[in-house]
This record gives structure tokens, C-alpha cells and sequence, in this order.
């Protein structure tokens, strides 16, 4: 389920290639013709001791590589040559190689018997790679074949981990290690060049800055292959210091294991881990820039110790935040949840963990070495790093249905956007239409009609209802369509309120206390029909032949910008009363209110137009009568001993 988006040819020749590589691995090492048959060591504290004395000191076996950790002791190796412990392939050769490894290593003294002074050569980072003998990825360093058996001594001084793997090789048998350690370090840097390419490629075409941290974290990997393995110490130009190259490669060690730290914080921000995990994994990658001021300052051992703890802290850190991450349970329709699943994250990094752990407890000495221990740092490297590869190519598959799955909605909610817009259109044109030509007929059978004959009163009513349901329609969708505007002016209150009154069903019944000389500043048509509004639901549903109440006064000082209240109130007819909770909604009409026309418009009307003033309507009523509050600022530019 996992790699399920991966199941292509391509995923498969990459499994074949990494099979074949660790055959080819395995059978160089099965295949070494050896001349060394027993190893030992021991421990020199002070780091004072000289060859003649540690032959009279007790030694300790060990097996294939030694793996003592960091420490600031010498370490002394006893290594037995045989020379007849193997029958030569090629024609017999005068000498033997050592291959020491790994190429990070400070200083190594070889000390023989058969070499003129016992001293038989040096090699380490701390020697320039020029001088050396035999000039290669690895440290050579030819010794005399010998007749009989005999032992060797190897001192070891050095600020990184003390982990130590030495073989006596012939010639020709040399030649083919060496060639297959040049052809993994080749896929090595080659694999992670790709990657490089990958990440930058990715982060230029789908816009993704975590892409660029991917291709920065590879390049860090690419500059620590090329130390780690001693691709650089080949290619070291002649005028420049073997300390500058040792620390070079210490500084990419450390800067490797930045971008990493640098790249997993950001990658795992977009998971929302909880802020004290997200601490935690800052203030280890505070350690890097500390790290390369201890190197700078020339504590070489305390800043890759320090490098060390780095690498010990971050997986198990990865692997809680992943545990604890919370995007999946904030996910929301605007914030649509990981494209990766909290399985697969958490998986991936369990991974992770497991093979650092067993890359950093092996350079910390706590667990046996192998020979191929030595490059377990570049195994951890590449294997995590094509992992992520994956893990990252399905979350940009994912991101990238997230996208064509908002595509796909964005074009079908502009295609509902246009179609409800030639709807809303075609209304419009069909109300409009409807106004011109049913509000005419209705004004000339007002004029014509006898209002003395049996039943005008009711006839004239009736049209004056069907042309305020007309008029509500027809300013519900100018409303709706933003036609609308505010268009301020200094006006007379009291002479809109007897304009709305005036035009009411029962200007009679309205009772008005409104001071005349107050002046405000608020568009006249938008005020008259909220007003008229107000006042055509008083009218249909108060209790009839009662009073309606309308009383505007002045509140604010000079200090506030004042304002006006006006209050409409009235008896309950036999409708009852309206729910507040819903008295503003569009089409809203009470049940008991279903028997007289009306459309459910009029005070959602009210309530909108009154925002756009800036003011506010509310329904505050009273024990026994209905109120509604409109409240409405004066105007700025209006003094106030002028607004009443």
C-alpha cells in the first residue's frame, strides 16, 4: 500500500540494480585474498607509548574491523602476515598492500620489521594525499611480502571515530578491490547527484520549496560522499594543506547532517506536529552552526561529537513528531488533510530511525564492525534518501490530484456561477418586464376605480398589495445584484418619515414624534424604503384600527459621533409574534400569517439596506407591543446643535 504508486518497470530495475550492487559487495569481500591471519589491540590513554614498548604489552583479539568509538586514546593494532597464507593468482609479487580504511582518519603509523628504522610509512587526513605512495581513494601503503610469518604494528591517532578495518592485499587482488570500491563510490555520488537534479527539477516545475530543501539535503549527501569516500583526497591539488582537506571533510560531515535536520523540519511542518516537537527539532539544529564554530575553533573531536549527538537526537524526535502529528484530525474543507497518509509517514520514518540507529550506535563503538560497516554512513545515506525519493514523488502524485480535483470543482462551481448568473438575469428581465407590465394597468384601475362603490375600499387594498409584492421582488434582487448604492446627503428626517407614512396603507394610524429640525446624512431612497417597510408590516400585522407608534430622538456627545434611534412599535394582530431568531431571514413568514399576502421580504430587506447605511436594526419587544429599533448614524459633517 505504501509503494502502491511506485508499481512501474523502473521501481523494479532499481530493486534488480541494488541486488546486484550488494552482490558484487558481498563477493569482493568473499573473494579479498587477505595475507593477515590474526589482529589485536590495545589502548595507549597518553598516547606516549613508542613501538618498542607496546611488543611487550598484552594485545586483545578482534575479528574484521576494529570499532572502538570516539576517545582522545591511541589505539595500537598487532596485525600477524603470513605470506604464503594464500596461493597467489598472478605470478609471484615481491610485496603486499595494506588497504586501510576509512579515509577520515587522522594519522597512521606503520611500524615492520623488515622496514629500514621499523618505521615502514604514514598515512591520514593529516598527511597531504600527494606524498602518499600509492595515491588513491583509499590509504595504501606498500610493505614487503616477507618469507615467514611476522607481525606488523599500526598506531592510530585520530579526532573522528575509531573504527578501523586494514587488509594485506597483493597486487592484482588490490586492483580488483579497488576498482569495485571505485564503482560503488560511483553509484553513490551518481545516485545522489540525481537526486540533486530531481529535487531542483521538481521545485522549479511544481513550485515547492520543500523540493529545494530535498535538493539541498542531496547535495550535502553528494559533498560528504565525495570526502567520506576519498574522491576528494584523489583529485587534492598539490598547493593546498592536507589540514585544509581534513577539515573539509569534517565540515561536510557536519553541514550533511544540517541540511538533513534543516530539510525533516520543514518537511514535517506541513503535518502539524505540536509546537514543543517542532522545539525540540530547532534546538537540534541549532547544534550544527555550534558544531562548525568548535571546528573553526580547532576542537575537531568535540564538534563531531556534538555532530554525533545530532544524529542520535533527530530520528527518534522525527519519529515522535510523526506520531504525535495533528493535520489529519485539523483537516477541513479549506484545509484539506496531508496528501500522504499518517500510516505511510509514520512507516517511513520508523524506517529511518531503525538505520541510524545502526549507523550511530556502530560509529559510537557499542555494536561489532564489519568490513562493510565502514560505509554504513553512505548505505544509511542513499537507502533513506531513495526512500524519501519515493515517499516524496507520492506526495506530489497526491498534491497533484488534490489539484486536478480543485480544478475540476473550481470549474464546475464557475460553470453553477455563470449559469445562476443568467438565471438571476433572466429574472431580472422577467421582473422587470412583469413591473412594467402589470404595475401600469394597476395604477390606472386605482385612478378609475369609484372608491364609494361596493367593495372599493377591499379592491384598492388588494392592488395596493400586489404592487408592494411587486416593488419587494423587484428591490430583493436589485439588492441581490449590487444595483443598489448609497448615495449621502443632508435631509430632513421628519420629512422622509411623512413621505413613508404618508405612502403606508394606514397613514392615519401612525403616530409620529419626530423632532423636526433633525438633520441627517444617509441616502433618501434606501432610508424610505426601509422605512415604508417598517411601516407596511406594522400595518398588515398589528391589531386593527390600533395605534403605531414612531418616535425618533438623538443620542451622543461631542465627545461620540452621535446618532439617531428611531422606534416603531405596535399592537400584535392576529398573527401573533414573530420569532426573533428568525424575523430577518429571506421568505420568512410566520404560520399564523399565511393568510394575508406578502412575500417574507420586507424586513430582510430592511435589514440589509440598514447595513448599508451603517446602521443597525434590531427587535426588542416590550411586554405587550411589537418594537423594532432602527439605529443610524447623524452624519460626521453635521455640528451637533444642528441635528436637533
Amino acid at each position: 500500500m505504501f509503494f502502491a504508486p511506485f508499481n512501474r518497470p523502473w521501481l523494479r530495475w532499481f530493486a534488480l540494480l541494488g541486488v546486484l550492487l550488494g552482490c558484487l559487495s558481498s563477493a569482493g569481500f568473499a573473494q579479498a585474498q587477505d595475507h593477515i591471519t590474526q589482529r589485536a589491540w590495545l589502548e595507549d590513554p597518553t598516547g606516549q607509548l613508542a613501538w618498542g614498548d607496546v611488543r611487550q604489552l598484552p594485545t586483545q583479539p578482534f575479528v574484521g574491523t576494529l570499532n572502538r568509538g570516539f576517545g582522545a586514546g591511541v589505539l595500537w593494532l598487532r596485525l600477524r602476515i603470513d605470506p604464503q597464507a594464500h596461493t597467489p593468482a598472478a605470478p609471484h609479487e615481491e610485496s603486499l598492500v595494506l588497504r586501510i580504511r576509512p579515509v577520515y582518519l587522522d594519522d597512521v603509523q606503520v611500524f615492520d620489521p623488515l622496514a629500514p628504522g621499523g618505521l615502514a610509512g604514514v598515512v591520514g587526513d593529516h598527511h597531504h594525499p600527494r606524498r602518499d605512495a600509492l595515491p588513491a581513494t583509499d590509504f595504501l601503503l606498500p610493505i614487503a611480502r616477507g618469507e615467514a610469518p611476522r607481525d606488523i604494528w599500526l598506531r592510530l591517532a585520530t579526532t573522528s571515530t575509531r573504527q578501523i578495518h586494514v587488509a594485506a592485499l597483493p597486487p592484482h587482488a588490490l586492483a580488483v578491490k579497488v576498482a569495485q570500491h571505485n564503482l560503488l563510490a560511483n553509484i553513490y555520488i551518481g545516485t545522489t547527484l540525481v537526486l540533486v537534479v530531481w529535487g531542483l527539477l521538481s521545485c522549479v516545475l511544481h513550485r515547492e520549496s520543500l523540493m529545494g530543501f530535498f535538493a539541498l539535503m542531496q547535495l550535502g549527501g553528494v559533498l560528504f560522499g565525495l570526502s567520506s569516500l576519498g574522491v576528494l583526497r584523489v583529485f587534492w591539488p598539490q598547493a593546498w594543506s592536507a589540514q585544509a582537506l581534513d577539515s573539509l571533510g569534517s565540515a561536510c560531515v557536519i553541514g550533511a547532517v544540517g541540511t538533513g535536520l534543516w530539510f525533516h523540519l520543514r518537511f514535517l511542518r506541513g503535518f502539524a506536529p505540536p509546537r514543543w516537537a517542532l522545539g525540540l527539532l530547532i534546538a537540534v539544529l541549532a547544534l550544527t552552526p555550534i558544531n562548525l564554530a568548535l571546528l573553526a575553533a580547532g576542537h575537531t573531536m568535540w564538534a563531531l561529537q556534538g555532530n554525533m549527538v545530532s544524529i542520535l537526537l533527530a530520528p527518534p524526535l522525527f519519529f515522535l513528531a510523526t506520531l504525535t502529528a495533528r493535520a489529519w484530525q485539523l483537516g477541513s474543507e479549506d484545509a484539506p488533510p496531508p496528501p500522504l497518509s499518517h500510516r505511510a509517514l509514520t512507516a517511513f520514518y520508523a524506517l529511518f530511525l531503525a538505520i541510524f540507529v545502526l549507523a550511530s550506535t556502530t560509529g559510537l563503538g557499542w555494536l561489532q564492525a564489519t568490513e562493510w560497516t565502514i560505509y554504513i554512513s553512505q548505505t544509511q545515506g542513499l537507502i533513506s534518501s531513495v526512500l524519501l525519493m519515493l515517499m516524496l514523488q507520492m506526495r506530489t502524485h497526491a498534491l497533484g490530484q488534490q489539484r486536478q480535483a480543485t480544478l475540476l470543482e473550481l470549474k464546475k462551481i464557475s460553470l453553477q456561477v455563470a449559469h445562476e448568473r443568467q438565471m438571476r438575469e433572466e429574472i431580472g428581465n422577467l421582473l422587470a418586464m412583469l413591473t412594467h407590465e402589470i404595475k401600469t394597468p394597476l395604477a390606472t384601475m386605482h385612478l378609475r376605480l369609484d372608491a364609494q362603490a361596493k367593495g372599493g375600499r377591499e379592491i384598492r387594498q388588494a392592488m395596493r398589495d400586489m404592487d408592494a409584492v411587486i416593488e419587494r421582488c423587484l428591490q430583493a434582487l436589485q439588492l441581490g445584484d449590487g444595483q443598489l448604492t448609497v448615495h449621502r446627503q443632508a435631509l430632513k428626517l421628519a420629512d422622509i418619515v411623512r413621505d413613508a407614512v404618508g405612502a403606508c396603507a394606514q397613514p392615519t394610524r401612525v403616530q409620529l414624534e419626530v423632532p423636526q429640525s433633525l438633520t441627517v446624512e444617509t441616502d433618501a431612497q434606501m432610508l424610505f424604503m426601509v422605512l415604508s417597510n417598517l411601516l407596511d408590516n406594522a400595518c398588515k400585522y398589528s391589531a386593527p384600527d390600533t395605534p403605531i407608534d414612531v418616535r425618533a430622538t438623538v443620542q451622543g456627545t461631542p465627545l461620540a459621533q452621535p446618532v439617531f434611534k428611531l422606534e416603531l412599535s405596535n399592537l400584535p394582530g392576529k398573527a401573533g409574534w414573530p420569532e426573533a431568531e428568525r424575523v430577518f431571514d429571506k421568505y420568512y413568514r410566520s404560520p399564523q400569517a399565511q393568510r394575508q399576502s406578502g412575500t417574507g421580504l420586507g424586513l430582510y430587506l430592511v435589514q440589509n439596506l440598514t447595513h448599508a447605511l451603517g446602521g443597525q436594526i434590531a427587535y426588542q419587544p416590550q411586554e405587550e407591543r411589537v418594537r423594532f429599533v432602527l439605529t443610524l448614524p447623524l452624519g460626521t459633517d453635521l455640528p451637533l446643535d444642528a441635528q436637533g
